[in-house]
């Protein structure tokens, strides 16, 4: 079926020294369509779309849209010609309100001054285009990743963009946010835009996609009809073998009571609310997976900074940990005590882009890399090597930036850190995201071993599927409060959805 091209890609190649990220790629998007980009991390994906965005000016190969020859030497050139970009790693000033993030760089004048007011107004209608209802003059620092991300979205719409570039836009994002976001690409596309949409998760690339093209290593293997075949056979092109489907029905010997946690409440000074959560109870034995579900807002993330000694305000309530009352005024405490966190913002969190593979992971353990207050080269190396081993970390070599990694192995690099700290329960904020479908059934395959090794986890995922794979039991947050807890038996997509979304008493 012919198309009306409004992007063509003939023949472009992005080497970087001893990495061919993108080779010898040709494709076209139909103007007004919704093209979803798909492949592991690695293929290239993002290394195409920043070339479409003028991130990257360097490449081989030549680009055009709508049927004239472009070459972009930075993102402005890019913006000029009609194309917006949503980052998948958000990039964002957190100084800076959501207002100015949106207008950076394009600020609104009147009369040679600043229109702060006008900036204002016309950041809030775009975020109510979104239907959020984040404060334009809220600092961005301040908000939760998935707040973070409609910033980034509204930013985008701001250009009024002919072409809309979505990496993963929907990562940090619940079931309800997403939907959310669905409505307003429907009324992006009745408007007449074109959308190329990267997105790890099947369901929403068959969802909302007209055509599909997978990457693999930097190469094109295929662009196809959304109709011409099924998501599984679309994983099967993306990492080239099968992926069988993850599930844990051999049941998990459950040990002692590990955690505790009694009426625990964090308050919320200057909020009407008054409370981000109010007295959750739960426990969480050995060898168990705990998920926590809930809507974004719900308290999740907040849930497990309380256990971690990481939130700004002291909770309020009792947490035992082995049998022993804790309360932890710093995540060094806990981690002390045998409690160990891996957030969900893992660029601005987790990583330390400055230092190396073996950096990251030894570095919450180097007191056993050290004699006689002295750092020894080769026991952190060995640590390193072991944690790399045992986790089966992806790298060409322990002393590579921990960048050079692709996502799901930067997060099991995470996990390594932490499990080098030898600890009683690990907290699991959300870690799969942004990570492909192969580097998940990886993670997945970790956190159940080191269950059954005796760890207790804590786990919170935007995906159901997800908790309902992983977990023993799911706990169920709504406005800060606990509003249902399900045994794997029992729990459902549809029961967790209707307690997410009960109205807190």
């Amino acid at each position: 079926m012919a198309i009306d091209p409004i992007i063509s890609v003939a023949h472009v190649t992005k080497r970087y020294p001893g990495v061919v990220a993108l080779d010898d790629v040709s494709l076209t998007i139909a103007r007004g369509e919704l093209h979803a980009i798909v492949g592991e991390n690695g293929a290239g994906k993002s290394t195409l779309m920043k070339i479409l965005a003028g991130i990257i000016p360097h490449y081989e190969g030549q680009v055009s849209i709508a049927g004239h020859v472009v070459h972009f030497d930075g993102t402005r050139d890019a913006e000029q010609a009609g194309i917006g970009i949503v980052h998948q790693e958000l990039n964002l000033v957190e100084e800076l309100s959501a207002a100015a993030n949106i207008y950076l760089g394009r600020e609104l004048h009147r009369w040679g001054f600043l229109d702060q007011t006008h900036m204002l107004d016309a950041a809030g209608e775009l975020l109510r285009q979104l239907e959020c209802d984040i404060d334009p003059n809220q600092p961005v620092a301040t908000l939760r990743v998935g707040d973070q991300q409609l910033v980034e979205i509204a930013k985008a719409l701001s250009l009024d963009a002919a072409i809309l570039i979505l990496d993963e836009p929907t990562s940090a994002l619940t079931e309800f946010e997403v939907a959310r976001l669905d409505r307003v690409i429907a009324r992006l596309r009745a408007q007449g835009v074109t959308m190329l949409y990267i997105s790890h998760k099947m369901d929403e690339v068959f969802r909302l996609a007209e055509r599909i093209t997978v990457l693999r290593d930097g190469q094109l293997v295929r662009t196809m009809d959304r109709n011409e075949m099924s998501p599984r056979e679309v994983t099967h092109l993306m990492v080239g073998r099968e992926i069988e489907e993850t599930t844990f029905n051999e049941s998990r010997p459950r040990g002692d009571t590990v955690l505790k946690v009694d009426r625990l409440s964090l308050a919320w000074p200057g909020h009407a609310r008054g409370w981000r959560l109010r007295d959750i109870s739960f426990q969480l034995h050995r060898g168990e997976i705990l998920g926590i579900a809930g809507l974004m807002g719900a308290g999740r993330t907040e849930l497990l900074e309380c256990l971690f000694g990481a939130s700004l305000v002291p909770p309020q309530g009792r947490v035992t940990l082995d049998g022993q009352a804790v309360r932890f005024s710093h995540p060094a405490e806990a981690m002390a005590a045998g409690i160990a966190l891996v957030c969900e913002d893992r660029k601005r969190l987790g990583l330390f882009a400055e230092m190396s593979v073996a950096e990251n992971i030894t570095l919450c353990a180097l007191a056993d890399a050290t004699v006689a207050g002295f750092l020894r080269p080769g026991r952190e190396v060995r640590l390193a090597e072991e944690s790399v081993s045992r986790l089966g970390v992806k790298t060409s070599g322990i002393d590579v930036s921990i960048t050079s990694l692709s996502g799901g192995n930067q997060q099991k690099a995470i996990i390594a850190r932490w499990l080098l700290t030898g600890p009683k329960v690990l907290l699991l904020d959300d870690p799969t995201r942004g990570v492909d479908v192969g580097a998940k059934a990886e993670l997945y395959a970790l956190m159940d071993r080191l269950c059954r090794q005796g760890l207790g986890i804590i786990v919170t995922s935007s995906e159901l599927p997800e908790l309902l794979t992983l977990c023993d039991r799911i706990l169920v947050l709504s406005e800060g409060q606990q509003t249902a807890e399900f045994t794997r038996e029992e729990a459902t997509e549809e029961r967790i959805m209707e307690a997410a979304t009960q109205v807190a008493g």
